[in-house]
């Protein structure tokens, strides 16, 4: 099987990963509004495995930090697997 034949599976998978990295991308405000919703917008306790408050950290930051990530993850996944849906595309109108 020569590298640049069009591969269903291949398109499929790039599919899923677009669309599953587009519903990331939408739920990434709602997680940034779900975790100031658990701390509010003051500072949280860090807990070690014992329980011991270890420090505090500022839940907005938090909430902003992992929201982010998410986001950005996502939509390199998506950058990404678009890029892939549009060649495999390509590929299936040359053939």
């Amino acid at each position: 099987m020569e590298e640049n034949e069009y591969s269903s599976s291949a398109f499929a998978i790039a599919v899923v990963a677009m669309a599953i990295s587009a519903i990331f991308m939408a739920a990434a405000p709602l997680v940034f509004i779900a975790i100031l919703y658990q701390g509010g917008f003051d500072t949280v306790p860090v807990h070690s495995g014992s329980g011991d408050v270890i420090s505090h950290v500022n839940n907005t930051v938090v909430a902003l930090l992992f929201s982010g990530f998410m986001f950005f993850f996502s939509a390199l996944v998506f950058f990404f697997s678009k890029k892939a849906v549009a060649k495999f595309l390509k590929q299936r109108d040359a053939a």
